[in-house]
């Protein structure tokens, strides 16, 4: 293929991806599935913008490989340490659905978490550890694909030898982020060249890819083990700055690069079969994955939003599937069928996020029927003590620890409800009257005596809970005042609206900090600076 034609493919692959992410930004949804329906179209069996077979491949692999070092930044070698015994077990529930239709997509799952303001709720934080309990899972299973394809003749030995090379191999580069690549690093940040800064993080990139090659790994695999490599340094948000404005286009590229290698007429003509194959991996994904959660102790509600958003197949997925395609494990048909399986998840994810608290809602009426939090025996003790014209706490965070604390010293009654059980334990443990439930149950807040209660303070971070629970709330009660923390300004109106007496954003409250900070160094009146910022 001539380079002139080359030029010509990338420039209409980036010329669609900006279009079509300036349409779906405007209409407010996820470019996710637009990039993928765009390079399907585009692709060699739609319009025939990019014909060229090869090229396609090759966009897909490159774009797949940056995309995933940019995940690989994110996840440091000294996190994985950290995964609790119960990401362990709801990871490994996942992992035994099978190999390629096991990983789901961190990228897809992430994003909506952080457009939805939700990274720090119970669902976005479960979500976190299995996702990166899957993308671990992921270099074991690209290291076995060569071996499964010559299963029946190879040894044991054999195997333990390819698999021991192997494991030793990213053992070793994984080392590099405690040795030489942080040591590197500060070399060059301390020339203060930009140019010399972003020519090393590329050496880094293709030599820790080139490496893991030699090992039997993708090249994307390596690229992910260079984010990692690199997410080690403590200038990591320094490269991070220089990369990271260009993610979304990488995204974008390889979205729609796998999106081209769809074949469209094998998708037309085995539309039935692909619909009913999608059906059947998001529903065993799901129920795999939110029996497991709800097992672990987490809500019906978290159990069943989590499972929700991993029903896709995810990045690693593909990489697993090519790889598999290139050693002859899948033929054509299979590879088109878990190809078209795989984009069809993808695109599906952000609308069944964006209805997953919904069937949450649904599912809770029909089936839980108040029998998802029966009351311990602390819990009745606390209760029997007789609670009345009492503080209600939602959130036993900093903020509900602060006031928790406030409290207690002033002999103020208060109660506190918080959704995580270790918390609930820790508090416990602390001697604070602590029940374990979601606030926006009407069951839960009875036993906190709702009815009874002087004043509710939320401080939850899950902006779903927090609404249902400030209209649950004041229907209960409708002289209790109902003091609510939320993220976001434009937040206010709409619980205003649902009942809540107070509404205090972060935003507002980061705002007043930083010009009440900025007029105290000009040394200006207290009561000026509160006057301030009563005016806003």
């Amino acid at each position: 293929m001539e380079f002139p034609a080359i030029l010509r493919d990338l420039a209409v692959v980036m010329a669609i991806a900006t279009g079509v992410a300036l349409l779906f930004s405007k209409l407010r949804l996820s470019v996710i599935p637009a990039f993928l329906v765009a390079g399907a179209i585009m692709g060699p069996t739609g319009a025939g913008l990019v014909a060229e077979r090869g090229m396609v491949e090759a966009l897909a692999e490159i774009g797949v490989a940056l995309f995933l070092f940019t995940v690989g930044l994110e996840i440091s070698v000294s996190s994985l340490g950290k995964m609790q015994r119960r990401v362990l077990w709801a990871g490994g529930a996942q992992v035994l659905v099978g190999f390629i239709l096991s990983l789901s997509s961190t990228a897809i799952v992430l994003k909506v978490y952080a457009d939805r303001m939700e990274s720090d709720t119970s669902q976005g934080r479960i979500s976190f550890g299995i996702l990166l309990f899957q993308d671990m899972a992921a270099i074991p299973m690209m290291l076995l694909i060569p071996i499964l394809h010559q299963w029946d003749t190879a040894s044991a030995s054999a195997v333990f030898l390819t698999l021991a090379k192997a494991a030793a191999g990213v053992t070793g580069l994984l080392l590099l982020a405690r040795v030489l690549i942080p040591r590197l690093l500060k070399v060059v940040i301390r020339m203060n060249s930009r140019e010399i800064l972003a020519m090393t993080v590329l050496f880094v990139v293709i030599g820790t890819a080139y490496l893991s090659s030699r090992f039997g790994l993708s090249l994307g695999m390596g690229a992910f083990l260079a984010g990692m490599v690199i997410s080690e340094s403590e200038y990591v948000h320094e490269i991070a700055a220089q990369i990271l404005p260009f993610r979304d286009v990488l995204n974008g590229v390889s979205y729609i690069s796998v999106g081209m290698l769809l074949h469209l007429p094998f998708l037309f003509q085995n539309l039935t079969m692909v619909l009913v194959m999608v059906a059947a991996v998001a529903l065993i994904k799901a129920v795999s994955a939110g029996w497991t959660i709800r097992a672990l102790g987490y809500s019906w509600r978290v159990a069943v939003i989590t499972g929700i958003g991993l029903v896709q197949i995810g990045e690693f997925s593909f990489l697993l599937l090519s790889q598999g395609y290139r050693e002859s494990l899948v033929n054509s048909t299979q590879y088109q069928f878990l190809l078209a399986i795989t984009i069809l998840t993808m695109m599906a994810t952000p609308f069944l996020m964006g209805a997953a608290p919904a069937i949450a809602k649904r599912w809770e009426k029909l089936v839980v029927r108040g029998r998802e939090f029966p009351e311990t025996d602390e819990e009745a003790a606390i209760r029997k003590v007789g609670l009345e014209n009492h503080v209600i706490i939602a959130g036993y965070g900093m903020n509900g620890k602060n006031l928790a604390r406030v409290l207690k010293a002033t002999r103020l009654p208060y109660v506190v409800v918080d959704l995580n059980d270790v918390q609930v334990r820790e508090g416990r443990a602390a001697g604070e009257p602590m029940f374990y439930g979601d606030v926006h149950r009407p069951e839960i807040l009875e036993r906190l005596g709702i009815g009874q209660a002087r004043i509710m303070v939320l401080a939850i971070s899950d902006p779903m809970a927090t609404r249902r629970a400030v209209a649950i709330a004041r229907r209960s009660n409708p002289g209790i005042f109902i003091l609510v923390r939320t993220r976001l300004v434009a937040d206010v109106d709409d619980l205003i609206a649902l009942g809540a007496n107070a509404v205090i954003p972060e935003e507002f409250e980061t705002s007043v900090e930083i010009f009440a900070r900025v007029l105290g160094e000009f040394h200006v009146p207290d009561h000026v600076s509160r006057s301030s910022s009563a005016g806003r």
